[in-house]
């Protein structure tokens, strides 16, 4: 089983609408997909769970022990994509977990109890800031996907993540973490928009995925009515958008490359707003 998480220290990344579309392309190729939502504000959950509320267990439970990650994975509203849905109290379980032993461990250790031929490929969502959970999803993923948006801000957020991922690798389990992909998002046919592709494409090479995503309104449209894009407009430009990233991050497969900076040395280039 792949594990892929979607990562980006900004809000309004389009974190949820990436895990959301993958896995419902996934989903559509015939792969089996297990989304874990570490995001409190449970954006992929309303989504995949068409505004329902989550039975418990959930990731809440999962992360405190009072119950397996086999007990809390539900199915979704789509075929073949289940989910470990989160609450709004995900908020209040992070806070209640910092004196606790084990706390950047919980999610890999649950997860290991998952047997690895249920799903080919899980899809973690997270949230915008730096938390124990984002520490727990680096703990476990392997691999590491991180949207960006054109801006400065975006930007700076990529070198602390990668700073963060060091951290992991050196002193928790996860020795094979990478940064497998960065891929743009809300792209737009515009100046602003170009020179900041062509800089970050220079800065980081290959790792900048070919498939870029467009800024669209049917995303919202999509969203607001708990839908993947490929449900709601599936001969559209994001629909299209988003097949060719599936299918580039799974043709690269696990272990296809390793970032080339390391932010923890000082080595990360000086970055000029577009």
């Amino acid at each position: 089983m792949r594990t892929i998480a979607i990562v980006a220290q900004k809000g309004g990344s389009c974190k949820t609408t990436s895990v959301v579309n993958l896995a419902a392309c996934l989903a559509g190729q015939g792969r089996k997909v297990l989304v874990v939502d570490t995001d409190t504000q449970a954006n992929a959950t309303f989504v995949l769970l068409k505004g329902g509320k989550p039975r418990r267990p959930t990731l809440s439970e999962v992360l405190t022990g009072d119950a397996t990650a086999a007990e809390a994975i539900v199915p979704s509203a789509f075929d073949r994509i289940e989910i470990i849905p989160a609450e709004p109290n995900l908020a209040d379980v992070t806070v209640a977990l910092a004196a606790e032993v084990g706390r950047e461990r919980r999610l890999r250790v649950a997860l290991s109890e998952v047997p690895s031929r249920s799903f080919d490929v899980c899809l973690i969502d997270t949230g915008p800031t730096r938390s124990l959970l984002t520490t727990n999803v680096l703990n476990f993923a392997r691999e590491v996907l991180v949207p960006i948006g054109p801006g400065l801000f975006g930007f700076l957020g990529l070198g602390q993540l990668q700073a963060d991922m060091n951290l992991v690798r050196r002193f928790l389990e996860n020795k094979e973490l990478r940064l497998a992909g960065i891929f743009l998002v809300m792209a737009e046919k515009n100046n602003v928009n170009r020179d900041f592709e062509r800089e970050i494409r220079g800065m980081f090479g290959d790792l900048v995925l070919e498939a870029t995503i467009p800024r669209s309104i049917k995303f919202e449209e999509a969203n607001a009515r708990q839908l993947p894009i490929f449900d709601h407009a599936p001969k559209g430009a994001g629909a299209r958008a988003y097949e060719a990233l599936t299918l580039e991050v799974m043709s690269r497969g696990d272990g296809h490359q390793e970032e080339r900076l390391d932010p923890a040395r000082g080595d990360l280039p000086e970055h000029d707003a577009a």
